[in-house]
C-alpha cells in the first residue's frame, strides 16, 4: 500500500485519479460510513453519490484482499451474458486501484438502505401497528435473493474457471470468526479479542451443544450457487419510491446489494437466514433489559414486537420459495438450515459488536439465547418465530 487515505490526501486522490473534478468538490458532503474499514460516502450537489472503500492495512498483510475479491465478483457478473439479470443487483464499480486497495462505486441517488428505510418509517409511525414493516418490501428482497441463487445454480464450473483466471484459488465461502467460534479458542486468539468479549466466551465456550451445532452447520455448508453471504439490512438498497417503481415496472429488479467482499460459492440458506436475522435484530435491539426481568418477559416488552416483524419474515420466505422452489426439492432440510443460519448471523453480530468494543451486556445475553434456540432447536424456534407449526 503506497497511499493510506486520510483527511489530508483524500480529495487530492479523487482529483488525481479523475474520479472527481475540482469544482465538483466545492459543495460535496463526505460521510464516514465505517471508520473501522475506511469506508466513505460522497454526496454531490447534483444528487449523485459515490462510495469509496480502502482495504484496512491489517487485512492486506493477512492476505484477506476482500476489496480485490469484490472487484472480481463485479467483473464476473458483468462480463458473462448469462448473468445479465444478476448484474442489476450490484452497484457499478467505476474505479479500482490495486496498488492501494481502493475501490469506488456509484451509489444510486434515489435509493436507501433497508435499515434506514425502516428507521425512517418508525419515526413517522407507531412501530407496533405493523406499518413500519410492509410485507411488499420483504417480498422484493426474497425474490431478488431467489433469482440470484436460481440463475447461478448451474454456474459452478464457469465460476471456478474465472476465479482461477484472476488467481483466487479459494472460491468457496470462508466463514468469518472461525478462530473464535468453531473450536476451542487458543490463547493467541484471545489476545486479539477485546476485553468486552471475555464474558461472551465464557457463555459460548461452556455450551458444548451450541458450539458443536455451529461447527456442524459450517462443516456441512451446502454450496450450490453464487451467494452474497452477508445481506444484512444495511447491505440492502431499495428505491425511496419503491411503491411507484413497483407499480410501473413490476418485472424490474428494484433491489441492490452492496459490500460483496464475502460473496462466494455458497449455501443459499445462509443468504436467506442472514436476511431473516436482520428483522430479528430489529426486534432484539428494542427489548427492555434489566437483571430483574426474565428473558421471556424482556422479549415481550420489546418496542418492536415479534408480531410486527413476523409477517415480513414469512412473506420473504414464501416469496423466495415460490421463486426458487427447486431448492426444497433438492434439499429437504433447507428451511431448517435457514433458521439455523439466522441464529448464526445473530452470533456474528454479537462478535462484530464486541470487536467494535461494545459491551456484551444483558441485551447481548438475550440475543445469544435466541441465537442458541434457533441453532439447537430449529423446529421449536420455527413455531415460536413464525407462528406456524412444522418446517
Amino acid at each position: 500500500m503506497k497511499i493510506k487515505l486520510d483527511y489530508q490526501n483524500f480529495f487530492n486522490y479523487l482529483i488525481d485519479t479523475n474520479i472527481c473534478k475540482q469544482n465538483e468538490l466545492e459543495d460535496i458532503q463526505v460521510q464516514i460510513k465505517d471508520s473501522k474499514t475506511d469506508h466513505w460516502l460522497l454526496n454531490f450537489a447534483d444528487g449523485s453519490k459515490l462510495v469509496v472503500k480502502q482495504e484496512p492495512a491489517h487485512r492486506i498483510y493477512n492476505s484477506s484482499n476482500m476489496i480485490s475479491h469484490e472487484q472480481h465478483i463485479y467483473q464476473l457478473v458483468t462480463s458473462d451474458p448469462n448473468l445479465i439479470n444478476i448484474s442489476s443487483l450490484l452497484p457499478e464499480i467505476i474505479h479500482f486501484d490495486r496498488d492501494n486497495w481502493i475501490l469506488v462505486y456509484k451509489s444510486p441517488a434515489d435509493y436507501i438502505t433497508l435499515e434506514n428505510y425502516y428507521e425512517t418509517l418508525s419515526l413517522e409511525s407507531d412501530s407496533k401497528n405493523g406499518q413500519v414493516f410492509p410485507t411488499s418490501v420483504a417480498e422484493l428482497v426474497g425474490t431478488s435473493l431467489a433469482k440470484m441463487h436460481l440463475e447461478t445454480i448451474n454456474f459452478q464450473n464457469a465460476y471456478k474457471n474465472f476465479m482461477k483466471e484472476v488467481q483466487e484459488e479459494e472460491f468457496l465461502y470462508q466463514f468469518p470468526y472461525s478462530e473464535y467460534l468453531l473450536d476451542r479458542v487458543w490463547h493467541e486468539s484471545l489476545f486479539k479479542f477485546p476485553a468486552e468479549g471475555f464474558r461472551f466466551f465464557d457463555f459460548y465456550q461452556r455450551d458444548d451443544n451450541l458450539r458443536k451445532t455451529v461447527k456442524h452447520l459450517v462443516d456441512h455448508h451446502q454450496r450450490c450457487c453464487l451467494t452474497h453471504n452477508n445481506p444484512q439490512l444495511n447491505k440492502i438498497l431499495i428505491p425511496r419510491q419503491w411503491q411507484k417503481r413497483l407499480s410501473e415496472y413490476s418485472d424490474e429488479n428494484l433491489v441492490q446489494l452492496i459490500d460483496w467482499e464475502r460473496s462466494n460459492w455458497g449455501d443459499p440458506a445462509c443468504d436467506l437466514g442472514t436476511a431473516i436475522a436482520g428483522y430479528l435484530l430489529a426486534w432484539l435491539n428494542s427489548i427492555a433489559v434489566h437483571p430483574a426481568i426474565k428473558l421471556e418477559q424482556s422479549l415481550q416488552l420489546a418496542t418492536i414486537p415479534l408480531e410486527v416483524i413476523r409477517p415480513s419474515m414469512v412473506a420473504m420466505i414464501q416469496t423466495y420459495m415460490q421463486t426458487f422452489s427447486k431448492v426444497v426439492e433438492e434439499s429437504s432440510d433447507f428451511l431448517k438450515r435457514v433458521i439455523q443460519f439466522a441464529g448464526l448471523a445473530l452470533i456474528y453480530q454479537i462478535v462484530e459488536n464486541i470487536l467494535s468494543h461494545k459491551d456484551f451486556n444483558n441485551q447481548g445475553i438475550c440475543m445469544l439465547q435466541v441465537a442458541k434456540n434457533l441453532l439447537c432447536q430449529p423446529e421449536k424456534s420455527w413455531t415460536y418465530i413464525f407462528g406456524v407449526t412444522g418446517l
